[in-house]
Parts: C-alpha cells; structure tokens; sequence
C-alpha cells in the first residue's frame, strides 16, 4: 500500500505536550498535522461520531480487538496521506502501550507489514509528578489524571516495543522544559535524521 514519504509519530503519555510539538513541527518544517485519522473517516457535516465510537472501543476489555481498531486508524491514515509528509499525534506505539499484551503479537507484525515504521518516532516524557500538574493545569477534572500512576509502566511497554522491533526513535525528557526548548531540540534530531535518510536513497 501506499505510505507517506515522511512520518514523524510523536508519542508520550496525556499531558507532556504532544499536540503542541506536533503543531509546531507542522508550522516549521511543512507537514501535515494529522490528529486521530478515523475523524476523518466518521466525522461530517459538524458532526462527531468519532468520539463516541472511540469511547465504546475503549470500554472493551478485549485487547485484540482495541489494537485492531487503532491499527485501522494507521491503515485508513498510510492510504489518505500516501505521498505527503505529516506528523501525527501518536501511532503504532501508543497502540501497543495501551493495547498490546502477550496475546496479540501478530496484530502487530501485521500492521508493521504493511506499513513499515515511520521516518522517526519521537518519544516525549516526563516525571509523574510533572505529568500531573500539567493535566491538572489543563483540567482540573481531566480524567487522564487518575492514569498517571501507570505511565512508568506504559513508557517501559513503549521502550520494549521500540527496541524489538527497531523503530528509529528520540527520546525527549520535558521535565523543567517549555514548549519551545522541546521543539527546537525534537526539529533540530529530526532534520538530521531525515537528511541522513534523503542521503541513503
């Protein structure tokens, strides 16, 4: 199938500023902001079905078929953006973060079939404590709050990933980091990844 021509995927745990670098790398280096691919799919004319679709699959407590949903979301985003360059905030590894267990290896090596891996895969991170004063300075109320406590686990299941399956990455610490010292230092690793790849082909 058809793959974008470049893939920044930024991932990370809710709070630690994802959106936020992904617009500015949009704004900067002339990619396509891609945000939750299957919007495009479900959402028209003002309305959103996504969501509440999204919120159902979440609810399931069947890991295969929750991964085999977002592997969906990569698939439909590879097929609509063949060709472009875009950067999209999170991919195959927060897939497998929240979705992958011992029991559904193959949905991966399915997807990473099809698609191969992205260009770069950038990995931002913080401390819990600082993961939780960000989200509650967003939303007092914010529900990812109460996950904080688990992102040392998904950031371990992120490392794992990463490593058995040779995905080209940069890890970004943000603690004691504002908006801009992060992409000035995520744009700078990725124009030299990318012109060392242009030099290759």
């Amino acid at each position: 199938m058809g793959r974008p021509s470049v893939h920044v995927s930024v991932e990370g745990f809710d709070g630690v500023g994802k959106t936020t670098l992904c617009k500015r790398l949009a704004r900067d280096m002339g990619l396509t902001f891609v945000e939750k691919p299957l919007r495009l799919l479900f959402d028209h004319d003002g309305q959103s079905r996504y969501l509440p679709i999204r919120d159902e699959v979440n609810s399931c407590p069947d890991r295969r078929f929750t991964s085999m949903f977002y592997g969906l979301g990569s698939l439909y985003l590879y097929g609509a953006f063949a060709g472009q360059r875009i950067v999209t905030d999170r991919h195959l590894l927060s897939n497998y973060a929240w979705s992958g267990t011992d029991d559904n290896p193959e949905v991966y090596d399915f997807l990473i079939a099809e698609l191969g891996l992205p260009t770069i895969t950038v990995v931002l991170y913080a401390s819990k404590e600082t993961i939780a004063k960000r989200l509650s300075l967003r939303d007092e109320k914010d529900k990812d709050i109460r996950r904080v406590s688990e992102s040392e686990k998904i950031y371990g299941k992120m490392r794992g990933f990463i490593e058995k399956r040779g995905v080209p990455s940069i890890w970004v610490d943000t603690d004691g980091k504002d908006a801009e010292e992060v992409a000035d230092e995520v744009e700078k690793s990725i124009e030299r990844i990318i012109s060392d790849a242009g030099k290759r082909d």
